[in-house]
């Protein structure tokens, strides 16, 4: 028994953060129904740029493996009322329409808490529901942008501002907004009988992620500055370092572990003081903040161009200095990630391209019991909506049918 059994989640939500925060709540047992538009479906199909995938390409099933999928159009009477009663019965609404949108739909959280009081309801948005940015749009790379994340990416001020290399903030706001979603469950569950209502934004997300540096804005009044490749400590040994072969990232973070890496460059002497340390802390676990200058950073660049990356790597996880060659995603998966027993699923897919198995993330994490992975394939469009909505919201076949020609209208 998986600890989400017998909880029911709408999900009206599309593209990242809204699906990626259901997606989680299904592998812990969560039954969940994806509303999409007829004819379309999830942008994250791209059954315009990519029919031959039938609308199962590799970011849809990623993030909505063991879902079910009903085509509803919610602008039009009969495709609304039959999201009510699919409400009706159940414990989570999810939505990431920009602000405004669903009280124009007539799914905003008054109206469904008409229909069900004790549904949960969660809104995830680019600003938050309320502010003066609130009914902008936002994608992760605006975000990044405004929040000070891009400014804070880049090796010195000068740099252009650089972001993150995925969409970070969008999984960052679904990570939350399943935290939470999870927290209101235990709320109901200990007798709170009151609306809840769950506003999540990416731009809030961007600021939980960068609590150390917002923190010491807020309390010290101090920015952070630009690390670029370098280590948080500002230690000289933890930083990105070019190699014979390829890039190399060090953690020697202590005078201990520094030494450590000195030694083994064959250069002891640039752990000592006064040329090339402005200061030796007596204690070797202490950290070497801010006390080394560019001249020893040539130093440890020029020692570290005479080997191998991965050879560096070895040498320095032996001596209890942390160490990484700069490998690619594709490398990682093909060895590390094998060796560390990943939490991985095998599902079913099949379309136009032929059946075949493939292989989703799953949770993240591991724990006692049965892991938290998909264990269904992803839905195609609208292939559950005759089966959950005679099953759950009880239409008749006269309703199916006049629902099938509203949604064929919508299609064309």
């Amino acid at each position: 028994m998986l600890p989400l059994d017998s909880i029911r989640i709408v999900d009206a939500s599309h593209v990242i953060a809204g699906p990626l925060a259901t997606q989680q709540l299904c592998m812990l047992g969560a039954e969940v129904i994806k509303i999409e538009r007829p004819g379309h479906g999830d942008v994250l199909r791209g059954l315009a740029v990519a029919p031959e995938d039938e609308g199962l390409t590799p970011a849809f099933v990623g993030l909505n493996a063991g879902k079910r999928s009903v085509a509803l159009n919610l602008d039009a009477p009969l495709g609304r009322d039959a999201l009510y009663r699919l409400v009706a019965g159940a414990d989570v609404f999810v939505e990431n329409f920009k602000p405004g949108t669903a009280a124009r739909l007539r799914i905003d959280a008054a109206t469904l808490h008409a229909i069900n009081p004790r549904l949960i309801y969660c809104s995830i948005s680019g600003w938050g529901q309320q502010g003066p940015n609130a009914t902008r749009g936002a994608y992760d790379h605006v975000i990044q942008a405004a929040t000070g994340m891009m400014a804070m990416q880049g090796s010195t001020l000068g740099d252009a501002p650089v972001k993150v290399g995925f969409p970070l903030i969008d999984m960052a706001a679904g990570q939350l907004a399943a935290f939470a979603i999870l927290a209101a469950l235990l709320r109901r569950e200990r007798g709170d009988e009151s609306s809840i209502c769950i506003d999540v934004s990416m731009a809030g997300a961007a600021v939980h992620l960068m609590s150390p540096a917002v923190s010491r804005l807020l309390i010290a009044g101090q920015e952070l500055q630009r690390q670029g490749n370098r280590g948080f400590a500002d230690s000289p040994g933890s930083n990105t370092f070019p190699c014979e072969d390829g890039w190399l990232s060090t953690g020697a973070n202590t005078l201990r572990q520094f030494k450590a890496l000195c030694e083994m460059l064959g250069r002891p002497e640039l752990a000592t003081a006064p040329r090339w340390l402005r200061q030796v802390p007596a204690d070797p676990q202490s950290f070497l903040t801010g006390c080394a200058g560019p001249e020893l950073h040539e130093e440890l660049c020029r020692a570290f161009r005479r080997g191998r990356a991965e050879d560096w790597e070895a040498q320095l996880n032996r001596r209890g200095v942390p160490a990484s060659a700069v490998r690619s995603l594709a490398d990682y998966l093909a060895d590390a990630y094998r060796e560390a027993d990943p939490v991985t699923a095998k599902i079913p897919l099949s379309s136009a391209t032929g059946a075949r198995e493939v292989e989703v993330v799953g949770a993240g994490f591991r724990w006692s019991g049965p892991q938290p992975v998909p264990r269904e394939p992803a839905p195609m469009l609208g292939e559950d909506t005759d089966d959950l909505l005679r099953e759950i919201a009880c239409l008749s076949d006269a309703e199916l049918a006049a629902l099938k020609l509203e949604n064929a209208r919508f299609k064309n």
